[in-house]
């Protein structure tokens, strides 16, 4: 049995940061010619504030380009978690996998996110509207994951997700963005 989720991210906020990013660090540097020119009456305000907004437009810029500002596939499977990005792609063995946790971040479910600590990586994967898909997951891969003294996730998950893996498959999970793949025959 294997899960494979989908993660989109829109281009056009990687764009809008990098443009946002590029004003701020133009206004910067307008100010350190200004502060050159000999027109600014506080040198040292306007080199603290030429810094600060010059290093907040340079951060936008590269944080633009980070790996999770793309889509990102994640696929769990009887091997282990592999994680498909923009830069590659990365496999993690269920050693590998330090904890996994599942969060629901309001009462009625609907936005549930799973947490992924696998090496030095955190994954914090949202399941928007798909919270049995991701009770599956999180069971699928807490079964699997080596735990401390042999202890069970202390992990309270709501009574509908309870028996989760159980359920035949919905639309819900077979959609462009989730699809459930049975590896069985």
């Amino acid at each position: 049995m294997s899960f494979t989720y989908t993660v989109n991210k829109r281009s056009a906020n990687r764009i809008s940061y990098r443009i946002l990013g590029s004003v701020f660090f133009l206004i910067a540097v307008l100010q350190f010619v200004t502060m050159l020119k000999g027109f600014i009456k506080h040198p040292m305000l306007t080199m603290m504030f030429m810094l600060l907004l010059g290093a907040y437009g340079l951060y936008l810029i590269y944080s633009s380009f980070r790996q999770s500002a793309y889509d990102i596939t994640y696929r769990f499977d009887d091997e282990g978690l592999t994680v498909t990005h923009r830069y590659g792609v990365t496999h993690y063995d269920f050693e590998q996998i330090e904890f996994v946790t599942m969060v629901l971040a309001d009462e009625a479910g609907l936005f549930p996110i799973l947490n992924v600590k696998a090496g030095r990586r955190a994954y914090v994967i949202p399941f928007t509207m798909k919270g049995e898909l991701c009770a599956r997951i999180y069971n699928f891969v807490n079964e699997r994951i080596p735990h401390k003294d042999n202890e069970e996730s202390d992990i309270e998950i709501p009574e509908k997700y309870r028996n989760a893996e159980n359920h035949e498959h919905t639309s819900e999970t077979t959609d462009k963005s989730a699809t459930d793949q049975s590896d069985e025959v």
